[in-house]
C-alpha cells in the first residue's frame, strides 16, 4: 500500500463512510461497495451517521493491507488477462477458484471479486456459476474463458442489425477456427465452437433474435439447449479422472479399475463410460454405484 493512501486514512475520522473509502483510496464509490459484496470479511458497518453507514477507520486500512492485489495499479489488465486466457489450455474442463487463478495469473480474490460484481441479476452477462461437487466448487473454464474474452468486447445495442450480431457472435471464432490446438469443453466443442454458443445465449437473454436456421447451421439441434435457457450453467455435468473421482466419491482408484474390469461394455450395467483423458461424468458414477450396490460396499 502506498503512503499516499495511508496518509489519506491517517486524515479520516475513527468512524467512515463509503464515500471516505472512495476518497481515499482514489476508487469510485460502486467500486468499494463491489468489495464490499464480494468479500465476508469486508469490516462490518458500525452504526450510522445521517443517511451514511460507517465503519472503523482503522479496520478498514487493515484489511486493505491485508488485500494489496485491490490496490496495485500495476495489476494486469483486462487486455493482457484476455491474452492469457486465449494462450490457456488447461488440463481439466473444469476448475476450482484456485485453479483458475493460476491459470490467468491472477489472484484468487480477483476471481471472486469477477464473481460477485458480476452476479445474475446485477450483470446482463454474469460471471459462469459454480458447480458444487462434493465440498468442491467448479467452474466451467470454456465458460469463463469466453467471458473474459467478453469483457471488453460487448454485446451491440438492441438496435443492432443481425449483421452487426452476427459479425459479434463470431468475433473469437472467426480468429480461432483454425487453431492446430484447440481447447475443447465437455461437450467436446473446440473453445472457439463453445464462445459462439455462451454469445448465443447472451445474446438471447438481451433480447436479440439469433435464427434457429443460422443456429442449427452452426452447431445442429443436439447442443442448442444450453444456449436457450439462460440458467441452464453449462457446469451442470462435471467430468473427473480417476484420481478426481476417486477423492470425490471417497473410493480408491483400484476399486474404479476393478468395476471396469467386472462391468466393461457390453454386459447388462456397464461401469459408465470414460473419455479421452479416462474422465468420466461424476453422476453417471454415482448412480451406478448407488443403483448396483457397490456404493454401500466402498462405505463411502
Amino acid at each position: 500500500m502506498n503512503s499516499a493512501i495511508k496518509k489519506a486514512f491517517a486524515n479520516l475520522p475513527d468512524q467512515i463512510t463509503v464515500p471516505d473509502i472512495a476518497a481515499a483510496t482514489g476508487r469510485t464509490e460502486s467500486g468499494v461497495h463491489n468489495w464490499i459484496d464480494a468479500y465476508d470479511d469486508f469490516p462490518p458497518t458500525e452504526g450510522q451517521q445521517g443517511r451514511f453507514h460507517v465503519r472503523s477507520r482503522d479496520k478498514v486500512l487493515d484489511w486493505l493491507q491485508h488485500h494489496p492485489n485491490l490496490l496495485d495499479e500495476r495489476r494486469r489488465g483486462p487486455q493482457d488477462l484476455a491474452q492469457r486466457a486465449r494462450a490457456a489450455r488447461p488440463s481439466a474442463e473444469f476448475l476450482t477458484v484456485k485453479e483458475t487463478a493460476e491459470v490467468l495469473g491472477v489472484t484468487r480474490e480477483s476471481i471472486q471479486y469477477y464473481a460477485a460484481s458480476a452476479k445474475p441479476g446485477l450483470s446482463s452477462d454474469p460471471f459462469p456459476p459454480a458447480t458444487r461437487q462434493g465440498k468442491i466448487s467448479l467452474r466451467s473454464w470454456p465458460a469463463v474463458r469466453s467471458w473474459i474474452l467478453r469483457r471488453n468486447d460487448p454485446l451491440p445495442s438492441s438496435a443492432a442489425s443481425w449483421q452487426e450480431v452476427r459479425t459479434w457472435l463470431l468475433a473469437v471464432h472467426d480468429q480461432e477456427k483454425d487453431d492446430p490446438n484447440p481447447g475443447r469443453d465437455e461437450q467436446g466443442l473446440t473453445y472457439a465452437q463453445r464462445d459462439v454458443l455462451e454469445r448465443i445465449r447472451v445474446a438471447i437473454a438481451q433480447g436479440h433474435n439469433v435464427p434457429d436456421r443460422w443456429r442449427v447451421k452452426m452447431f445442429g439441434l443436439d447442443i442448442l439447449d444450453a444456449a436457450e435457457t439462460p440458467d441452464a450453467g453449462p457446469a451442470a455435468a462435471v467430468r473427473l479422472t480417476p484420481s478426481e473421482l476417486a477423492a470425490e466419491l471417497g473410493i480408491t482408484i483400484g476399486s474404479l479399475r476393478g468395476y471396469e474390469r467386472r462391468y466393461p461394455a457390453g454386459c447388462r450395467d456397464p461401469f459408465p463410460a470414460k473419455d479421452a483423458r479416462s474422465a468420466r461424468d461424476v453422476q453417471e458414477v454415482r448412480d451406478w454405484l448407488s443403483r448396483t450396490g457397490a456404493l454401500s460396499s466402498t462405505g463411502s
